[in-house]
């Protein structure tokens, strides 16, 4: 099943994502980016068009098209529309995207993911790879596993093993149906970058929205579901008349807004639940992108993942809004 594969690799990625962050984070975004300087840090990317031209330590990466022509000192991350890494990657790299060449060296794993993926002569790969995609070419030289999942796969380079499994016909129908496309997953990134932006800039709203998570998450669902139903029936009546029209938007775009970051505090406060169940230690932003995947997860189960996506959502809501009525009574 597609969902199933989409499950694995959000799995992998989840893996490959928790590893100890470095002490800064450099943030970029804009429509054309254009990275001239060498970054000695983690550098989070996000815009239309991404141009890596100098040496950066590690990256995540998200545009409608990315070119890497310089070394990446660690581990990338990237999904794009169009993905050229075109240098050398000194740690893993996990990709997804419409297109993605692999043209340099990888020292360790590759994660990629596409509906046309290709790893070039010039690449060698230190160690597994495993690719998904519609059609997928390997013309490089990969020292551990190929596992290939796919509609098509050309084989003109070497690996230690190779494990390939073809797309079965009813799977190619469920493809242009399923709920994972590149643009769901595209969305998934750019959500995930909003939640670490949220997180860095306002980690004590983030906290105040967590505890209200914790301290009776049924309770807290149930009032926002009933907070929810209710706001839609007060901008519907507002919107009614020309008087109301501008209150009624208002009020339109601040709900829209709560429900977009509704699942991101659920996130931060599940990966925070899950990692003091397991009884270990992790930093705020490897808790919620622990917490993001996991949902994320969780969401494309079939028929079990809308009513689990709008449980996390009403309980995400109904937490804001006690969080903001605390913060008043403070004030």
């Amino acid at each position: 099943m597609i969902q199933v594969r989409w499950l694995h690799v959000l799995l992998l990625i989840s893996v490959f994502a928790l590893y100890p962050p470095a002490d800064a984070l450099k943030f970029v975004s804009g429509d054309v980016i254009s990275i001239d300087s060498p970054v000695e840090d983690d550098l989070f990317a996000g815009g239309d068009t991404v141009y890596v031209n100098a040496p950066v330590d590690s990256a995540i990466i998200a545009g409608g098209s990315v070119d890497v022509d310089a070394p990446i000192k660690g581990d990338l991350i990237v999904f794009g529309g169009k993905v050229d890494l075109n240098s050398d990657v000194g740690g893993k790299i996990v990709a997804a995207g419409g297109n993605i060449n692999l043209r340099g060296d990888v020292e360790r794993n590759v994660v990629m993911a596409g509906g046309t993926v290709r790893i070039l002569s010039s690449s060698d790969i230190g160690m597994d790879a495993a690719i998904s995609g519609g059609d997928v070419y390997n013309g490089g030289n990969v020292a551990g596993t190929l596992w290939v999942n796919a509609g098509n796969f050309e084989n003109a380079g070497t690996a230690g093993d190779v494990k390939f499994q073809m797309w079965e016909d009813d799977e190619a129908e469920e493809k242009s149906e399923a709920f994972i496309s590149t643009f769901s997953v595209l969305m998934i990134l750019g959500f995930f970058i909003v939640g670490l932006i949220i997180l860095r800039l306002f980690p004590g709203g983030v906290f105040a929205v967590d505890r209200e998570i914790r301290k009776s998450p049924p309770l807290k669902a149930l009032f926002g579901f009933v907070l929810i139903a209710a706001s839609m029936i007060l901008i519907i009546i507002s919107m009614i008349s020309i008087v109301g029209l501008p209150l009624g938007l208002l009020i339109l775009t601040l709900f829209v807004v709560a429900l977009l970051l509704a699942n991101l505090f659920v996130s931060f406060s599940l990966g925070r639940w899950i990692v003091s169940t397991l009884n270990q230690t992790l930093g705020d932003v490897p808790c919620f992108v622990l917490g993001y995947l996991v949902l994320s997860a969780l969401f494309l189960i079939p028929y079990a993942g809308p009513i689990i996506e709008l449980i996390s959502i009403s309980l995400g809501f109904g937490a804001m809004v006690y969080a903001l009525n605390e913060s008043r009574r403070e004030i």
